[in-house]
């Protein structure tokens, strides 16, 4: 083991105890409530972005659920009609619904998103 010339071991980066020398300065302690109103702030701010990107993703589920739906009542409608079978109110209909249903939901998220 070397020796160090001075008789004295040097502190390393990071060291505590006495051996580390001088204390580092602390810097003032915020006190307990300014503490937890920020951490209640940040812990609102993840809830609000959760909550945003869960919506977005409601959103875009729904609007592929109902172009589906419509996809496949207009295939329905198309097939019956030409088989000579009742094609207006179950498929026409289902579609039309679910077309108005898309479109609303499209218009309700676009007003949202300019706001």
């Amino acid at each position: 083991m070397s020796e160090d010339p001075a008789g004295r071991d040097e502190p390393l980066e990071g060291d505590i105890g006495p051996a580390s020398g001088m204390a580092a300065p602390t810097a003032p302690k915020p006190d307990a409530a300014e503490e937890l109103r920020r951490y209640e702030a940040e812990r609102e701010e993840r809830r609000r972005r959760t909550n945003a990107v869960s919506g977005r993703i409601a959103v875009i589920a729904a609007a592929l659920f109902l172009a589906f739906l419509t996809y496949d009542s207009v295939n329905t409608a198309i097939e019956a009609h030409s088989k000579g079978d009742d094609w207006l109110y179950p498929p026409a209909v289902i579609a039309g619904v679910c077309t108005a249903a898309l479109a609303a939901l499209l218009t309700w998220t676009r007003r949202r998103r300019r706001n």
